[in-house]
Protein backbone atom coordinates (compact mmCIF):
# COMPACT_ATOMS: atom_id res chain seq x y z
CA UNK A 1 0.00 0.00 0.00
CA UNK A 2 1.59 3.19 -1.09
CA UNK A 3 0.80 6.77 1.23
CA UNK A 4 -1.40 7.99 -1.04
CA UNK A 5 -3.74 5.13 -0.12
CA UNK A 6 -3.97 5.83 2.98
CA UNK A 7 -7.32 7.77 2.79
CA UNK A 8 -8.98 4.33 1.65
CA UNK A 9 -9.08 3.67 5.80
CA UNK A 10 -11.73 5.72 6.16
CA UNK A 11 -13.58 4.59 3.56
CA UNK A 12 -13.42 0.86 4.34
CA UNK A 13 -14.34 1.36 7.60
CA UNK A 14 -17.47 3.70 6.19
CA UNK A 15 -18.57 0.57 4.14
CA UNK A 16 -18.16 -1.96 6.41
CA UNK A 17 -19.99 0.41 9.09
CA UNK A 18 -22.84 1.38 6.55
CA UNK A 19 -22.71 -1.87 4.64
CA UNK A 20 -24.22 -0.13 1.94
CA UNK A 21 -21.93 2.49 -0.55
CA UNK A 22 -24.15 5.00 -0.95
CA UNK A 23 -24.60 5.66 2.72
CA UNK A 24 -21.16 5.25 3.00
CA UNK A 25 -20.35 8.25 0.61
CA UNK A 26 -22.94 10.47 2.40
CA UNK A 27 -21.36 10.04 5.78
CA UNK A 28 -17.69 10.90 4.18
CA UNK A 29 -19.68 14.09 2.27
CA UNK A 30 -18.01 12.22 -0.74
CA UNK A 31 -19.76 10.87 -4.26
CA UNK A 32 -20.67 7.27 -4.56
CA UNK A 33 -18.49 6.74 -7.60
CA UNK A 34 -15.31 7.95 -5.40
CA UNK A 35 -16.69 4.81 -2.95
CA UNK A 36 -17.29 2.76 -5.76
CA UNK A 37 -13.03 3.70 -7.10
CA UNK A 38 -12.02 3.36 -3.14
CA UNK A 39 -13.50 -0.13 -2.81
CA UNK A 40 -11.62 -1.23 -6.05
CA UNK A 41 -8.35 0.31 -5.08
CA UNK A 42 -8.71 -1.81 -1.85
CA UNK A 43 -9.83 -4.98 -3.83
CA UNK A 44 -6.66 -4.62 -6.09
CA UNK A 45 -4.46 -4.52 -2.92
CA UNK A 46 -5.53 -7.12 -0.80
CA UNK A 47 -6.67 -8.90 -3.61
CA UNK A 48 -10.09 -10.24 -2.03
CA UNK A 49 -13.85 -9.16 -2.97
CA UNK A 50 -14.15 -7.46 0.70
CA UNK A 51 -17.63 -6.98 0.38
CA UNK A 52 -20.13 -9.03 -1.61
CA UNK A 53 -23.70 -7.68 -2.76
CA UNK A 54 -26.75 -7.74 -0.37
CA UNK A 55 -30.64 -6.94 -0.95
CA UNK A 56 -29.51 -3.86 1.22
CA UNK A 57 -26.27 -2.59 -0.16
CA UNK A 58 -23.31 -4.88 0.95
CA UNK A 59 -21.96 -7.90 3.26
CA UNK A 60 -18.27 -8.03 4.54
CA UNK A 61 -16.63 -11.35 3.85
CA UNK A 62 -14.69 -13.14 6.56
CA UNK A 63 -11.43 -11.25 5.43
CA UNK A 64 -12.75 -8.09 5.55
CA UNK A 65 -14.45 -9.05 9.38
CA UNK A 66 -10.44 -10.23 10.07
CA UNK A 67 -9.07 -6.74 9.31
CA UNK A 68 -11.91 -4.57 10.18
CA UNK A 69 -10.73 -4.11 14.20
CA UNK A 70 -7.09 -3.16 12.99
CA UNK A 71 -8.47 -0.45 10.16
CA UNK A 72 -10.95 0.70 12.67
CA UNK A 73 -8.31 1.19 15.67
CA UNK A 74 -5.95 2.87 13.36
CA UNK A 75 -9.05 5.39 12.22
CA UNK A 76 -10.02 6.16 16.14
CA UNK A 77 -5.89 6.22 16.42
CA UNK A 78 -5.89 8.75 13.72
CA UNK A 79 -8.56 10.73 14.84
CA UNK A 80 -7.62 11.26 18.43
CA UNK A 81 -4.53 12.81 17.62
CA UNK A 82 -6.29 15.40 15.69
CA UNK A 83 -8.48 16.02 18.68
CA UNK A 84 -5.39 15.65 21.52
CA UNK A 85 -4.29 19.33 20.03
CA UNK A 86 -7.47 20.65 20.30
CA UNK A 87 -9.47 22.31 23.68
CA UNK A 88 -12.18 20.20 24.59
CA UNK A 89 -14.93 21.99 25.60
CA UNK A 90 -17.63 19.63 27.52
CA UNK A 91 -20.57 22.33 27.47
CA UNK A 92 -21.17 22.49 23.73
CA UNK A 93 -19.27 18.79 23.15
CA UNK A 94 -21.68 15.84 22.13
CA UNK A 95 -19.70 12.88 22.75
CA UNK A 96 -19.85 9.02 24.10
CA UNK A 97 -17.37 7.50 26.35
CA UNK A 98 -16.70 4.47 26.74
CA UNK A 99 -15.95 2.61 30.36
CA UNK A 100 -15.37 -0.97 31.13
CA UNK A 101 -15.34 -1.54 34.95
CA UNK A 102 -15.04 -4.13 37.69
CA UNK A 103 -18.44 -4.44 38.91
CA UNK A 104 -17.99 -2.89 42.08
CA UNK A 105 -17.38 0.62 40.40
CA UNK A 106 -20.91 -0.09 38.26
CA UNK A 107 -23.01 0.71 41.79
CA UNK A 108 -22.00 4.11 42.98
CA UNK A 109 -18.77 5.09 41.46
CA UNK A 110 -20.59 5.45 37.59
CA UNK A 111 -23.33 7.31 38.75
CA UNK A 112 -21.78 9.38 40.41
CA UNK A 113 -19.73 10.07 37.51
CA UNK A 114 -22.48 10.61 35.32
CA UNK A 115 -24.13 12.53 37.78
CA UNK A 116 -21.59 15.15 37.46
CA UNK A 117 -20.78 15.10 34.25
CA UNK A 118 -24.50 15.97 33.80
CA UNK A 119 -24.27 18.96 35.36
CA UNK A 120 -21.78 20.49 33.23
CA UNK A 121 -21.77 18.54 29.80
CA UNK A 122 -25.53 17.90 29.07
CA UNK A 123 -24.63 16.10 25.88
CA UNK A 124 -21.89 13.50 26.82
CA UNK A 125 -22.98 10.17 27.30
CA UNK A 126 -21.27 7.05 29.02
CA UNK A 127 -21.36 3.56 27.74
CA UNK A 128 -20.49 1.19 30.73
CA UNK A 129 -19.55 -2.37 30.29
CA UNK A 130 -18.32 -5.10 32.40
CA UNK A 131 -14.92 -6.67 32.17
CA UNK A 132 -15.16 -9.44 29.32
CA UNK A 133 -11.89 -9.78 29.06
CA UNK A 134 -8.38 -9.37 31.16
CA UNK A 135 -6.11 -8.56 27.89
CA UNK A 136 -6.15 -4.46 29.17
CA UNK A 137 -4.07 -3.53 26.80
CA UNK A 138 -5.75 -4.87 23.92
CA UNK A 139 -8.44 -3.51 24.28
CA UNK A 140 -7.66 -0.18 25.73
CA UNK A 141 -4.91 -0.07 22.21
CA UNK A 142 -7.87 -0.63 20.11
CA UNK A 143 -9.82 1.39 21.42
CA UNK A 144 -12.75 -0.64 22.63
CA UNK A 145 -12.65 1.58 25.92
CA UNK A 146 -11.73 4.74 26.63
CA UNK A 147 -10.85 3.73 29.82
CA UNK A 148 -10.64 0.93 31.97
CA UNK A 149 -11.45 0.75 36.30
CA UNK A 150 -10.08 -2.10 37.51
CA UNK A 151 -7.59 -2.59 40.35
CA UNK A 152 -4.18 -1.98 39.33
CA UNK A 153 -2.35 -4.25 36.95
CA UNK A 154 0.23 -6.54 37.93
CA UNK A 155 3.61 -6.64 37.12
CA UNK A 156 5.35 -4.81 33.88
CA UNK A 157 3.14 -3.42 32.07
CA UNK A 158 3.37 -0.18 28.85
CA UNK A 159 -0.68 1.12 30.34
CA UNK A 160 -0.88 4.05 32.20
CA UNK A 161 -2.76 4.11 35.68
CA UNK A 162 -4.16 6.30 38.47
CA UNK A 163 -5.98 5.77 41.71
CA UNK A 164 -9.03 6.75 42.30
CA UNK A 165 -9.58 6.32 45.09
CA UNK A 166 -8.93 3.52 48.30
CA UNK A 167 -11.42 1.45 50.02
CA UNK A 168 -11.24 -0.78 52.80
CA UNK A 169 -12.90 -5.01 52.10
CA UNK A 170 -14.29 -6.48 54.85
CA UNK A 171 -16.33 -9.88 55.02
CA UNK A 172 -19.61 -10.01 54.43
CA UNK A 173 -21.97 -12.04 55.30
CA UNK A 174 -26.12 -12.56 56.82
CA UNK A 175 -27.08 -10.90 59.79
CA UNK A 176 -28.18 -13.63 61.55
CA UNK A 177 -24.73 -15.62 60.88
CA UNK A 178 -24.53 -18.15 63.15
CA UNK A 179 -20.62 -18.05 63.87
CA UNK A 180 -19.57 -14.56 62.88
CA UNK A 181 -20.78 -12.00 65.38
CA UNK A 182 -18.89 -9.08 65.26
CA UNK A 183 -15.41 -10.18 64.56
CA UNK A 184 -13.61 -13.01 62.50
CA UNK A 185 -9.62 -14.81 62.75
CA UNK A 186 -7.77 -15.97 60.07
CA UNK A 187 -9.08 -19.82 61.24
CA UNK A 188 -12.74 -18.85 61.51
CA UNK A 189 -12.30 -17.49 57.76
CA UNK A 190 -10.83 -20.12 56.38
CA UNK A 191 -12.80 -22.87 58.04
CA UNK A 192 -16.13 -21.11 56.40
CA UNK A 193 -17.32 -21.94 52.67
CA UNK A 194 -17.19 -18.94 50.35
CA UNK A 195 -18.87 -16.98 47.13
CA UNK A 196 -16.54 -14.71 45.26
CA UNK A 197 -16.32 -12.91 42.15
CA UNK A 198 -15.49 -14.40 39.14
CA UNK A 199 -12.79 -13.34 36.88
CA UNK A 200 -14.20 -13.34 32.73
CA UNK A 201 -13.58 -17.02 31.53
CA UNK A 202 -11.07 -18.41 33.74
CA UNK A 203 -11.77 -20.30 36.94
CA UNK A 204 -10.26 -17.27 39.08
CA UNK A 205 -11.45 -14.83 41.77
CA UNK A 206 -11.30 -11.75 41.40
CA UNK A 207 -8.96 -11.32 44.47
CA UNK A 208 -6.62 -13.87 45.26
CA UNK A 209 -2.54 -15.18 47.14
CA UNK A 210 -1.14 -12.24 44.83
CA UNK A 211 -3.29 -9.92 46.95
CA UNK A 212 -3.56 -11.45 50.06
CA UNK A 213 -1.79 -15.15 51.01
CA UNK A 214 -3.99 -16.90 52.56
CA UNK A 215 -6.83 -16.57 50.08
CA UNK A 216 -5.54 -19.99 48.23
CA UNK A 217 -6.91 -21.73 51.17
CA UNK A 218 -10.58 -20.78 51.05
CA UNK A 219 -13.69 -22.83 50.30
CA UNK A 220 -14.61 -21.46 47.53
CA UNK A 221 -18.45 -23.53 46.50
CA UNK A 222 -19.94 -20.56 44.94
CA UNK A 223 -18.27 -18.00 41.88
CA UNK A 224 -21.02 -15.27 41.04
CA UNK A 225 -20.10 -12.91 37.79
CA UNK A 226 -20.41 -9.69 39.78
CA UNK A 227 -20.10 -8.30 43.51
CA UNK A 228 -24.52 -7.90 43.55
CA UNK A 229 -24.93 -11.34 42.16
CA UNK A 230 -22.94 -12.58 45.63
CA UNK A 231 -25.06 -11.12 47.60
CA UNK A 232 -28.60 -13.13 47.64
CA UNK A 233 -26.45 -16.10 47.77
CA UNK A 234 -24.86 -14.95 51.31
CA UNK A 235 -28.75 -13.63 52.27
CA UNK A 236 -29.78 -16.72 51.92
CA UNK A 237 -27.08 -19.20 53.83
CA UNK A 238 -24.04 -19.24 55.76
CA UNK A 239 -21.43 -18.48 52.90
CA UNK A 240 -19.47 -15.54 53.32
CA UNK A 241 -17.43 -13.23 51.30
CA UNK A 242 -15.30 -9.87 50.48
CA UNK A 243 -16.61 -6.77 49.50
CA UNK A 244 -16.07 -3.23 49.59
CA UNK A 245 -17.16 -1.21 52.63
CA UNK A 246 -19.66 0.99 51.02
CA UNK A 247 -21.00 -1.64 49.22
CA UNK A 248 -21.78 -4.10 52.27
CA UNK A 249 -23.32 -0.80 53.35
CA UNK A 250 -25.46 0.42 49.95
CA UNK A 251 -27.02 -3.01 50.18
CA UNK A 252 -27.17 -4.34 53.75
CA UNK A 253 -30.65 -3.15 54.18
CA UNK A 254 -32.03 -5.28 51.05
CA UNK A 255 -30.04 -8.09 51.56
CA UNK A 256 -29.92 -8.45 55.40
CA UNK A 257 -25.95 -8.64 55.24
CA UNK A 258 -23.30 -7.51 57.67
CA UNK A 259 -19.75 -6.38 57.32
CA UNK A 260 -17.02 -7.71 59.52
CA UNK A 261 -13.64 -6.49 59.57
CA UNK A 262 -10.88 -8.60 57.52
CA UNK A 263 -8.35 -10.51 59.94
CA UNK A 264 -5.82 -9.64 57.47
CA UNK A 265 -3.00 -6.97 57.54
CA UNK A 266 -3.99 -6.27 53.90
CA UNK A 267 -7.23 -4.43 54.27
CA UNK A 268 -7.15 -1.20 51.98
CA UNK A 269 -7.28 -1.76 48.01
CA UNK A 270 -7.22 0.84 45.43
CA UNK A 271 -9.17 1.43 42.49
CA UNK A 272 -8.02 2.72 39.38
CA UNK A 273 -8.43 4.24 36.13
CA UNK A 274 -6.28 2.26 33.17
CA UNK A 275 -5.56 3.28 29.61
CA UNK A 276 -3.93 3.38 27.12
CA UNK A 277 -0.70 5.84 26.91
CA UNK A 278 -1.57 7.11 23.08
CA UNK A 279 -4.66 9.01 24.68
CA UNK A 280 -2.52 10.52 28.10
CA UNK A 281 -2.34 13.81 26.21
CA UNK A 282 -5.94 13.75 24.63
CA UNK A 283 -7.93 17.23 26.16
CA UNK A 284 -11.00 14.96 25.99
CA UNK A 285 -9.74 11.91 27.81
CA UNK A 286 -7.54 14.26 30.26
CA UNK A 287 -10.99 15.94 31.17
CA UNK A 288 -12.58 12.30 31.88
CA UNK A 289 -9.78 11.17 33.81
CA UNK A 290 -10.32 14.09 35.95
CA UNK A 291 -13.77 13.80 36.31
CA UNK A 292 -13.49 10.11 37.59
CA UNK A 293 -10.95 11.55 40.22
CA UNK A 294 -13.49 13.97 41.38
CA UNK A 295 -16.19 11.06 41.33
CA UNK A 296 -13.72 9.35 43.53
CA UNK A 297 -13.29 11.87 46.12
CA UNK A 298 -16.93 11.34 46.80
CA UNK A 299 -16.47 7.74 47.70
CA UNK A 300 -13.48 8.61 50.04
Amino acid sequence: MKNTDLNLVPIFVAIYEEQNLSKAAVRLEISQPAVSKALARLRDIYDEPLFHRSPNGVEPTAFAMDIYPAMGAALKNFTSTLSASRDFDPTIANKTFSIACVSVASYELMPQLFKQIRQIAPHISLEIHPLFTEDHESDLRLQRYDLIVDMAPRGRTMLKFETIFSERLMVVCSEHHPRIKGSITVEQFLAEQHVVVSRWQSRQSLMDEDDIAELNKRDIVYRASGALEMLPVIHDSELIGMLPESTIKAFSDAYQIKGVPLPFSDKIHDLCAIWHPSRSNESAHIWLRNQLKLAGKTMS
